[in-house]
This record gives structure tokens, sequence and C-alpha cells, in this order.
């Protein structure tokens, strides 16, 4: 009989194959896992997206930051500026980021500034394969880009800028400003590189009239002129005195100023002197003015052609200044005093430079018929040309009573104020107001010799580490005149003729002899070849409508309009020029 299979055996093995046969459960585990992956790998694009774009979000603002306090390294607020501009750039809050940051690192000696923050966000899909933040970092450093600034002031203070003396008050008002603006710049004023401090903000001033007066100003040296105190430099080899010819080995520094002189100055001498001039034209007029011999137009001392310009020559009180000591008697025998009896007496150059013939000379003859009183003329004199007309209304123009301010840093509020002092006490009478007559050549001239690094004045640093920007500020009010004391010693002659005349042979082809053309050449020496990159000059033509300063005055500036020439008509538009010079000079030290 057949066997029979039990039911309940087959029973059993039914639901064993139908168990391990049936795939649902595993694909159902399968797919479980596989979505797990696929959505981790698809949260980890997503969060990865989100974390480079918060990078990218850190290190923009972090670049910001560097940036900022790049600018203001050296300040106090270094670091507010540096949250400032991190903070804004990167608003934690509305990126929902936890920050780490920013930390900062400043290093004045290298002029850098490193910046670095971590920033932490919830991930969003990736949870699942158990990462449930996401952090980033980043970090920026940058390099300050520094530019420092020197410019000196050269403000006119001849006689007009006192017609009336509100002028040479609103003078004083806006050159304040022009150093205050400076002042408030955001720029830093010092930096230290590789251990050395360097001063990024330098200012001094240059007042001059018919000649500068070169003391120091009394603010760096309260000395007063002291012979006994001048200190003779011996010079070898021996040089000709380019002005006498006589040969010497000695140069003087006296204790109120560095420039050097090529004689011990006299009891009461003033602080002018003369330009390094030679009138050696006269030899042959019809042939250019032999310039190469002129150091009037060139920095510092040394051989200029066949002259040895190692110092400059002083203006003796007698020769240059005015005397204002009373009148010649009303003394008719022998005609004694000639044209200037009965007449005020004057400096000796009144009389050395009078062509006017004199009779009856009863003196010795070599004094040219000067009266007795005035020393002999020297025999190197050369009379200005054209004459100086009557001495009786010629006496010499007077120096100024205020100096030369060198550079001077201007790194705090006590260093700004000596600067706003000097020039606060141009206007100050008695003591001190404009007078005299108008040599721009002058006032640009020691400007530039300021300015520069050298001697005479040496404060300017030859080379900086640094982007520098050298200027000099240039106002004045009148056109250029001539007379006695003058720097030129009266050589072009008096009043504006000494700008304009044609009478002292030509500078170049085509090119008058005259103060007008020295201003206009020496500009373009202080320019140099390439006016974009040399000395920027600012000049401000003040109460003065005159179309032919401007024009001259335009030829003289880095260029013919704003901001680097003005014509100033009142005390409102002199302080806006001011303003504007500032605003450019500002611009110019901004960092790179």
């Amino acid at each position: 009989m057949a066997k029979k299979t039990p039911i309940k055996s087959a029973g059993r093995m039914s639901l064993a194959n139908r168990f391990v046969n049936d795939e649902r459960g595993v694909v159902a585990v399968w797919v479980g896992i596989a979505l797990t992956v696929f959505i981790g790998c698809a949260g980890m694009a997503v969060d990865t997206a989100r974390g480079y774009m918060m990078k990218a979000r850190l290190s923009q603002a972090l670049d910001a930051a560097a940036l900022a306090g790049a600018k203001s390294l050296g300040s106090d607020n270094v670091e507010a500026d540096i949250n400032m501009f991190f903070n804004a750039n990167f608003p934690a809050e509305q990126l929902d980021a936890i920050l780490d940051g920013p930390h900062i690192t400043l290093d004045a000696n290298s002029n850098t500034v490193e910046v670095s923050a971590k920033a932490t966000i919830d991930s969003t899909l990736m949870s699942v394969l158990g990462f449930s933040t996401i952090t980033v970092g980043a970090s920026a450093t940058a390099v300050r880009g520094l530019n420092g600034l020197d410019v000196v002031i050269a403000i006119d203070m001849s006689g007009s800028m006192c017609s009336p003396c509100t002028k040479i008050e609103a003078a004083e008002t806006a050159a304040k400003t022009l150093v205050e603006t400076l002042y408030s710049d955001p720029n830093s004023k010092t930096v230290t590189i590789n251990g050395v401090n360097w001063d990024l903000l330098n200012i001094g001033m240059v007042p001059w009239n018919a000649k500068v007066n070169v003391i120091l100003n009394k603010k760096v040296n309260n000395q007063t002129f002291d012979r006994t105190k001048t200190t003779a430099l011996t010079v070898f080899p021996p040089f000709n005195n380019p002005v006498t010819g006589v040969l010497q080995d000695k140069v003087y520094v006296t204790n109120v100023s560095p420039v050097r002189l090529l004689d011990n100055p006299p009891a009461g001498w003033t602080g002018s002197v003369y330009a390094r001039y030679i009138d050696d034209y006269r030899t042959s007029p019809a042939t250019p003015n032999n310039e190469s011999n002129d150091a009037d137009l060139k920095l510092g001392y040394g051989r200029f052609g066949n002259k040895d310009w190692l110092a400059f020559e002083p203006i003796p009180p007698q020769e240059g200044e005015p005397v204002n000591t009373g009148n010649y008697p009303n003394d008719n025998t022998y005609n004694t005093y000639g044209s200037w009896k009965n007449t005020a007496k004057n400096c000796s150059q009144a009389y050395w430079n009078d062509n006017v013939a004199e009779p009856n000379r009863p003196w010795n003859p070599a004094d040219n018929g000067n009266p007795p009183s005035i020393p002999v003329q020297p025999a190197y004199w050369v009379t200005a040309n054209p004459t100086q007309g009557s001495a009786s209304s010629n006496d010499c123009t007077p120096s100024l009573t205020h100096g030369i301010l060198p550079l001077h840093p201007v790194t705090d509020a006590t260093s700004k104020q000596l600067v706003l002092d000097a020039i606060n006490d141009l206007y100050n009478p008695p003591n001190s107001k404009p007078n005299g007559n108008t040599n721009a050549p002058q006032g640009l001239f020691w400007a530039w010799e300021v300015l520069m690094s050298g001697a005479p004045f040496d404060e300017a640093k030859a080379s900086t580490p640094f982007t520098r920007t050298q200027a000099i500020v240039l106002l004045t009010d009148g056109q250029i005149t001539g007379e006695n004391g003058d720097a030129y010693k009266g050589v072009f002659g008096p009043d504006n003729g000494a700008g304009t005349t044609n009478k002292h042979g030509i500078i170049s082809t085509g090119v008058n002899n005259n103060l007008n053309n020295r201003l206009k050449k020496l500009a373009a020496n202080i320019k140099g070849a390439d006016p974009a990159k040399g000395v920027k000059i600012y000049v401000v033509q003040y109460d003065e409508p005159s179309d032919t300063l401007k024009t001259l005055l335009q030829s003289v500036a880095t260029e013919p309009n704003a901001p680097y020439y003005y014509q100033a008509n009142d005390a409102a538009a002199l302080q806006t020029a001011f303003k504007k010079i500032a605003a450019s000079l500002s611009v110019l030290r901004l960092s790179k």
C-alpha cells in the first residue's frame, strides 16, 4: 500500500518554500537601504553646495574686513573697523550660522592684517547619514598699500595781502582748513616697517614777499640771530666765491638756520638771502643768457656752469633793508647831496641802482656819486637795468619777520597745532604783517627746497618704502614785481616790469629773460619731465582778476584747471579752493 505524505509535513514545506521564494521583504529592505543612500547622496550634494556658498560668503566678508583693517592699521579703531565690515557682509543671524570669529592678527612691522573665521550651519538631508552640522572656515590676509604726503604751503606775504588785512586773515583761515582736512583723513599718520618708524603726513610752510627769510620759524627754533654763534665750515678744495670771484675755503652756518652762507652775516641780519643769479647776459645781449651759471632755479649746493654755488649770499641790512633813519640835509654846498638832498635816507641798493648822473662830486669818485654815508659800490655790483630811478622813492623792500617752517610730521593733535600756530602767527600786528613786493619765483623756489630731500632743508626722506605724494600749494594775490632789496638785487627793474621786461637777454630762443619766464622755467623743473609723476603744484590766484596773471599761473600749476589751479575772487572762494585742494590731496593719499 502506498505511503502517504503527512498533511502536516506537506504544510510545513509549503510555508517554508513560500518564505524562501517570497522576495517582497528583501526588496523592502534593499529599497530602504537604497533610499537612505540616495537621500544621503542627495543631501550631501545639497549640503555641500550650501557649504560652498557659506564659505564663499564667509571669504567675501573676511576679504572686506581685512582690507578695511589694512587701511586703518596703526589707528586705535582698526579692530572695530574689521568687525564692522565683517558683520555687514556676513550677518550670522540671518544666515542661521553659528560663528567662530573673526580672529584678528595684526602685524605692523610687515604691514599686514590676517582675519579668519569658521561658520557652522545645520545640515538638511545629510542628517540621515549622521551628519547634523556643516562647518566651513576661511581666512584673508591684506597688506596695506601706503601713500605718504609731503606738502609745503607757500603764502604770498607782500603788502597787497594787507590791503585790506582781511585778505591775509582769510588766507590764514584757508591754510588752516587745509591742515585740518589733511589731518582728519582716515589714512594712518605713522607706520612701522621692518622696525623703522615712518611719518606719513608732513607739512611745511614758506612765507614770501620780494625775498624769503630763511631763518627757521620760531615754532621750531626760538633763538635770535647771534653772529658770535655762527659756525665756519671748511670747504676743500677752496672755491671762487660766485659773486665776488674771491678764493675762499669756508662757508658759514648761523645759529638760526641750516642754510649755508658765503659770508658771516653782519649783526642785525634779518635772515634774507639773494637768489643765486649772475646777471651775465650783458656781455652778449643777443645770445641766450648763460643759464649754466645760475642756480636760482636749481636745488641744493654744487657747481653750476663755472660757478661754485656752495652757499647763498646773505643780504646785509644796510645794503638791502629799508633804512628809515631820517633825511639828508638841505645842503647846497658843492651840491653835496645832489638829487638826494632833503630826501629820506635809503638802503645802499637804492643808490647803487640809480643811474641818474650827479655832478660836482667833491668826495671819492669811486662811490659813483652816492651820498657820503653810502658805502662805495662794490666792483662786482651790477647796476639794475633798467634803472630803479630816483633813490628818494625806491627804498629797499623789507624782509619778513617770519621764517621757514621745515617739513613737520603731523601725527597727533600737538604736532598739528604747531603748524596751525605757525600759520596763525603770519598776521600778528604790529609784530608781523604782510609788506614789500611780490617775487613768486622765490616763494616757489624755497618751497621746493623745503619739500625735497638734501641740504639745506633735509627733513624730507630721499626715498620711502611706500608711495609718496609731494606737493606745493602756492597762494598769491598779485603780479610779479621788482624792487631794490629783492632777491634779485633789483636787477630786473622796478614794479611789474621785472616780470615782463625784455632787456635782460633771453633764456632760450624766443623766450625773454624776465621773472615771469623764470617762474615758468622753475615750475617746469619742479614738475619734471612727466608732471603726472613729479611734484604736484597747486596754485591759487587770490583777489586779482588779471587775465595775464591767470595765464602765467595756469602754466605754473600741474594742470591749468581745478584741482590744480583756482581763481578765488573773495574769502569764500578762497576757502572753497583750499577745501578742494585738500580733497584732491586726500584722494592721492588713498591706500592702494
